[in-house]
This record gives structure tokens, sequence and C-alpha cells, in this order.
């Protein structure tokens, strides 16, 4: 009998309930199909063995071990050698792709945000990207086909592992020419950091303490079993907020299980909101620290600050839809000098074009180490606006597609609104925007509403998720 839970399959990977929609045999058609896809590309630089090679990396959860093991095996016997990376965050392993393996793709065991019993894959193209959606197209047709050619009994791939992994990424960081390294050890932080017990603990923590940081630790043990709600969202960082009040931090670090997000806490224990961490790096940037100029992407749902940020130094924001990949693809058409998305993830072609939280995080300290003030003054310095995220479930919508073209026809048709239906609707007035689009990483519709204040925010909010009804 087919299980009856969630399975999300989109350009974010495959992600669903470990045991029941993600199985083995799920693991070996999706796996396969990528291995055999990979094999179709040789790599412009093979590697000693002749055969071409893949990284494979997991974040810490409980079933990742078994869907590694499933995963390795499946992708020697297509005939592909596999660097095991072990438990790191995603950016790691697209780095590590782009930049140190000479690797024909990535394959990352992992469901990001999503609850404990969650867990996926997220498939890296030989350019550390994620697969683009028409590479996707014909993964997923190939997974459905069962089409997964296998290599000669004498030809099968092996498997070593990837010593210290994490290395390479945390001196990635620092070897940007703009990040003040000796400037920021002088200013000798202290700061907070809460990796819920995700992958992120070794590579942040180290990260942390090579810039000079005082590291208060919490829930830092990659064991799979997350202290709170894994995403890091103001309702699930109670904890960390408390810690930095208490511990006299100057401010707070959350990041996600697998680390590309990454949101900040000031130094009175209040959440920045997860739209100013790449706020925070679009200024550093552009500002006249480091002084950039070029084009700048951000999602669909992310705040109007990065715009903002954009205009005052004559630079030109682009949208795209929500996810990396197509961010990361409009970032490559612009040629962008940064881009990212409202949900912690910031995007530096300088090291890869994916979301990257140790990247944030240097940036964030680099800013603030120029800015000279405290956290709080640092946000306070952008500009300021009030979002509010909901989540509507898809069973309770009744056709999801249906109420999305009514939406568009209702707005429209309004005096002053600017309607993208790039992904889903997104409504924009002057001084307010709401974007209603269906999620590629949960079985939900989501809600973002943008304006000056929080009520004026959740008002919006509320009034649309009543039309989803």
């Amino acid at each position: 009998m087919a299980s009856k839970a969630p399975l999300m399959v989109s350009v974010s990977g495959v992600r669903g309930i470990a045991g029941e929609s993600v199985t083995p045999a799920l693991v070996e058609r999706y796996v396969g199909a990528f291995g055999a896809l990979l094999l179709a590309q040789p790599p412009a630089s093979p590697p000693p063995s002749g055969r071409p090679l893949v990284v494979l990396g997991r974040d810490s959860r409980v079933s990742g071990a078994w869907i590694e093991a499933v995963a390795a095996g499946v992708l020697q016997a297509c005939g592909l050698d596999v660097r095991l990376a072990g438990v790191v965050p995603t950016p790691t392993v697209q780095l590590l792709v782009l930049r140190e393996c000479r690797a024909v793709g990535g394959l990352v065991v992992t469901s990001s945000h999503n609850p404990a019993p969650w867990n996926g894959l997220k498939f890296v193209a030989a350019d550390g990207l994620f697969l683009a959606p028409a590479r996707c197209k014909e993964l997923f047709a190939a997974a459905d086909a069962g089409q997964a050619p296998l290599a000669a009994w004498d030809q099968a791939g092996a498997a070593s592992p990837l010593p210290d992994a994490p290395a390479a990424h945390v001196e990635a960081c620092l070897a940007l020419p703009y990040v003040p390294v000796e400037e920021i050890k002088a200013k000798a932080f202290k700061v907070a950091l809460d990796t819920v017990n995700g992958a992120g603990g070794p590579t942040m923590a180290r990260l942390l303490e090579a810039l000079g940081c005082t590291v208060v630790g919490l829930n830092l043990e990659a064991s799979g079993i997350f202290a709170h709600s894994p995403e890091p969202i103001p309702q699930h960082l109670g904890q960390l907020c408390e810690a930095v009040v208490e511990s006299g931090a100057d401010f707070g670090i959350a990041v996600d299980p697998d680390v590309d997000r990454c949101v900040l806490i000031d130094e009175q224990g209040r959440p920045l909101g997860e739209e100013y961490t790449l706020g925070i790096a679009v200024e550093f940037l552009l500002g006249p620290h480091v002084g950039k100029r070029g084009p700048v992407v951000r999602n669909l749902s992310t705040s109007r600050v990065v715009d903002d940020v954009a205009a005052k130094y004559g630079c030109t924001a682009h949208q795209s839809a929500v996810g990396e990949i197509h961010v990361a693809q409009e970032m490559l058409r612009v040629a962008a000098v940064v881009g990212g998305e409202g949900n912690g993830g910031v995007m530096l072609p300088d090291l890869h074009i994916g979301r990257d939280a140790p990247v944030a995080a240097t940036l964030a300290l680099s800013a603030l180490a120029k800015f000279g003030g405290t956290m709080s003054g640092l946000k306070a310095a952008l500009p300021q606006y009030e979002i509010v995220k909901q989540k509507v479930p898809l069973a309770g919508v009744a056709d999801p597609d249906a109420v999305l073209a009514a939406l568009r026809d209702r707005w429209a048709a309004r005096a002053g609104a600017r309607v993208d239906e790039r992904d889903g609707i997104r409504v924009d007035f002057e001084d307010w925007w709401v974007h209603v689009r269906r999620s590629n990483t949960e079985p939900v519709v989501r809600i973002i509403a943008e304006a000056p204040t929080a009520a004026a925010a959740l008002e919006r909010c509320n009034q649309f998720a009543a039309l989803l009804a």
C-alpha cells in the first residue's frame, strides 16, 4: 500500500517522512536517476581513477545514516566514485563540488528546516548550484520510470572519506578580501550560537572562534535530536534570545539543520527578523567599506529592505521565483554581486552561488565591526519594515490553482496594484505587498505580507488567508 505521508518533489529536491514516504526504494530510484544524469555529462577534469566523482554529505538527522549508506551504494553501482564528507552543511558540499574535488555533482541528505521525522535529497550540479528546473524534470521523469543503468561488476565506483570537509569552507570565508579579520578579532565579540543539533555546530563554532569570538553554545551537538522546532524563525528562538541576555552576548546566531539559513538576534535578545540577514549583507557589500556595484537579486517573498539598500547605492534589485536555484539563475543572468532569500539565506558569488550561513555570519560580523555600534543599531540604520508569514495547509484549500487565479483577477483590477505571477501571486502597492504561493518544501500555501507596521502586515496577511478558505 502506498504511504499517505507527504512527499515533496520540486526544485528544492525530494523530501518526506523517513521510513514512510522516504524509503530505501525511493532513495534508490532518485539517486540512481541522478547518477545516470551525471554520467551523461562527462567531467571537464576527470579524477585520477578515470571515474566521475560525487561529493556526498548529510545533515545530522537520525535517518541520515541509512539514507547516506543507500545513496553511496547506488552511486557506486552506477560507476561513480563517492567522496564522503560526513555531517556537514549543505553549502559546504556545494563549495566542495565547485572548488575542491573536480566533481560532476554532489548529493546532500537533508530536509533542511523540516521537522526531525523528515529527510530527503538535494541534488547539486557540477557548477555547485542545485539542479536547474529543466534538469530536475529530467531527473524526476527518469526516477518515475525507474531508469538507473548500472555499471559492470568491474566498473563500480569506490567510496572514500573526505577528512575535515568544513575546513575548506571556513578558510574560504576568512579569505574573502573584504572581510576585516583583524578588526573583527579586535572587537572580541561574544556570540550566542544555536545550531539546533543540526550539522552546523562544528563549522559555525570553528568559524566564530577563528574570528576571535567567544562562543556561548546552545544545541551544538550534531545529534539530529532537535532541541526545538528547527526552522529559525522568532517563535522557535526563545532559548537563544534568553541566552543572549543572560550571557551578555553582543548578539546571537541561529541556523537551520543544514546551515544554509542564518538568523540574527540583537544584544537585547530580540530577533532582527530573517529578512535583515540579507539586508545587512547587501548594505555591507554595497556600502563604503566594500563599495561593490552591480545588480542584486532577491526572491519574490523577500523584504523591500534589499531594494531600498540597492537603490541607495544606485544599484538595481531583481526578483526571482522562490527557491535557491531560481535566485541563482537570475544572479547568473544579470551578473549579480549578491543575492539571496528573505529566510536568512545569503548568496555570495565571490565564494559560490548558494545560500550559506557561514558566509552570512561572516558578513554580519564584518558589518558590525565596521559599524562600531550594537546589532540593534545596525538594524536601525537600515530601512524599517515589518513582515508577517503564515501557512495554510494544502488540505484546507479546495483548489489552490483556482484560488490563485481568482486572487489575480481580483487584484489586477485595483488601481495602483502591480501583480506578479511568476510564482503564485504577488500583489504590490506603494506601502505594502502580499505574496501567496504553494510551498516547494511543505504541503502548505504560504502567505507573506510586508508593511510599515506589524499590525498592517498582519491585517493584509489575514485578509488574503480568508480568501483561501
